[in-house]
């Protein structure tokens, strides 16, 4: 059996405040994108990443030799299955192998989280999503600008992250159903056809990187994981 990854790149990081690419900006001295491949390599033995399609060359020098790259697409959907494609073409995929898709932002999340969710896939789930509690007092969004919502209990809500863990032919068949949309979530589009999810246990350090004061944050976890 196979593990294989797809890992997303392609987002531009417009939030970021950065003309580089998310997946580019230098962390401790190297590519958020390097520092990805670091924790899920251990892993899987096969690894597509999603580039932004005029920086494939860039790219190609930051994964170091351990992965392929590709053209990602105009939205996460279309750049998974841009990176799916790729691991099927390249060797190909068996229906029972089991394929992780990561997001390079979420660059630090450890390689012991990942491992749990590949197990529980291993141990008869067809998906397994990382997930931590949510430590902030939430409230509902009713539309009104300036008016404050009522409370959401958050016991009750977990923050998903990645990489979302899937049994191949359940993820084939998810992205198969829904050409032409534009999901930013595998796994919900995985539940409409009635797979099995669990959910594993996440990491604080699986933060996604999406503003210039999380680069901080991940400049400690760089030096301290």
């Amino acid at each position: 059996m196979t593990i294989a990854a797809v890992v997303t790149a392609a987002g531009r990081g417009t939030r970021l405040g950065n003309a580089t690419p998310k997946a580019l900006v230098a962390v401790a001295g190297r590519p958020l994108l390097a520092h990805a491949l670091d924790r899920i390599t251990p892993l899987a033995s096969r690894v597509v990443v999603t580039a932004v399609p005029e920086a494939l060359d860039v790219f190609a020098d930051a994964v170091e030799g351990r992965a392929d790259v590709v053209a990602g697409g105009d939205s996460r959907q279309s750049s998974v299955w841009a990176g799916l494609s790729a691991l099927a073409a390249n060797g190909g995929l068996d229906p029972d192998d089991i394929v992780l898709v990561h997001d390079a932002a979420r660059a630090f999340m450890p390689t012991s989280a990942m491992r749990e969710a590949v197990a529980a896939v291993e141990g008869g789930a067809d998906a397994a999503i990382p997930v931590v509690p949510i430590v902030d007092t939430l409230v509902s969004a009713p539309g009104a600008l300036g008016e404050y919502g009522h409370g959401v209990d958050r016991d009750s809500v977990r923050g998903v992250q990645t990489p979302q863990v899937f049994r191949a032919r359940v993820l084939f068949a998810a992205h198969e159903a829904s050409v032409g949309r534009d999901a930013t979530d595998d796994a919900a589009l995985v539940r409409e056809l009635g797979f099995r999810i669990v959910a594993t246990d996440g990491h604080p350090w699986g933060l996604k990187v999406t503003h210039a004061g999380d680069l901080a944050l991940a400049a400690f976890i760089a030096e301290h994981s």
